[in-house]
């Protein structure tokens, strides 16, 4: 059996090698003993964001606590691109979606940013870090991105400044231009942040701070209104295929 394509996939802080013991905690043992119907002898796979991916089996079974035994190296650790996700948090349900296909697209970093039309400031950075570690368990990916807390747009902008990061901003009813076409004016640099708007988007005072920032990109999204969500799935496909991995 191929233990890569059909075990269960898990994410832990341990480290992983040749004939190491780990122990997985209360939840993960409860998702392989009671989920999955996993017992002794059965194989999984395991990353922790260092040392590549690992085969593990199960050698003891209990609903609290399981123990796994690392046994073959399957494959050698490999970053992401570097490119981060500034998004102004929205409801519960939609900043879930954005955290999981954001993370199966591949982003390096989530920068949750308060925006003049922000309608939630609330954003648990420990939720936003699980549902990165299930998507990142689930679409394979060996690393699981970093959680930023809550800023505001200003200190944002001097971050990126600062950390010497390109910036890339979808604005609604900026001139039209081809996606692509911008993207590769910029292909090559290594640290990119693309920022997404609120819902009804960034305010005028906004769109002149960002337009003002030197060698910011203005990305436009076609001609229609997108939600945030879709916005965000958007232009990352668009961002990877240019200047990702991809």
């Amino acid at each position: 059996m191929n233990a890569k394509r059909y075990a269960p996939r898990l994410y832990l802080d341990a480290d992983l090698g040749k004939d190491k013991g780990v122990v997985l905690d209360r939840d993960q043992s409860h998702y392989l003993i009671n989920v999955m119907r996993k017992s002794v002898g059965d194989e999984l796979v395991l990353f922790n964001g260092r040392d590549g991916e690992w085969q593990g089996e199960i050698q003891q079974a209990k609903k609290s606590q399981c123990l796994v035994h690392v046994t073959d190296y399957l494959r050698p650790q490999a970053a992401s691109p570097d490119i981060e996700l500034a998004f102004a948090p929205v409801k519960k349900i939609q900043n879930g979606f954005i955290v999981q296909k954001a993370t199966e697209l591949g982003v390096s970093a989530f920068r949750p940013v308060h925006t003049d039309r922000t309608n939630s400031d609330r954003l648990r950075d420990d939720k936003v870090r699980l549902q990165a570690i299930e998507a990142a368990e689930q679409s394979e990916r060996l690393d699981v991105p970093e959680v930023h807390p809550l800023t505001k747009l200003d200190k944002l902008l001097k971050d990126i400044k600062a950390e010497g990061r390109h910036l890339i901003y979808c604005a609604e009813r900026s001139e039209k231009n081809n996606p692509v076409a911008t993207l590769n004016t910029i292909n090559g640099t290594e640290k990119i942040t693309v920022l997404i708007g609120p819902e009804g988007g960034f305010s005028d005072e906004e769109l002149e701070t960002l337009a003002a920032v030197p060698g910011a990109t203005c990305l436009k999204l076609g001609p229609r209104i997108l939600r945030a969500e879709t916005a965000v799935v958007s232009a990352l496909t668009v961002v990877q295929a240019v200047c990702g991995d991809w």
